[in-house]
């Protein structure tokens, strides 16, 4: 199976005359500076352009999340804080109930 596969590379990578004229096109072109100007054809130039607003956009999303994390961070720490300190307070007033509840009674009937 190696030795058909083998076969079947060596005739698709066989070497192909250019049609003709290509050498003379070829030449034109360079002289011309069509070239130079970009390193992509007319047609394929908007693929930088593509890439490069996706990468920007990426990177403003990951920013606008980045900061809504960090917000919703702080939001629950705020929270979180009101939270002890409401249940402080609870607390406080239950440990004065129970102190005030514990304390011997005076009504000895004296």
């Amino acid at each position: 199976m190696s030795a058909d596969l083998e076969k079947q590379l060596r005739a698709a990578l066989r070497a192909v005359e250019p049609p003709a004229g290509f050498a003379a096109r070829v030449s034109a072109r360079t002289q011309h500076g069509r070239w130079r100007r970009g390193w992509l054809p007319m047609q394929q130039r908007w693929v930088p352009t593509a890439l490069a607003a996706s990468v920007l956009a990426a990177l403003l999303l990951g920013y606008g999340w980045q900061t809504h994390r960090e917000r919703q961070g702080l939001q629950a720490r705020q929270q979180l804080i009101e939270a002890l300190r409401v249940t402080g307070q609870k607390l406080d007033l239950a440990y004065r109930g129970v102190q005030e509840a514990s304390r011997p009674s005076d009504d000895t009937g004296a």
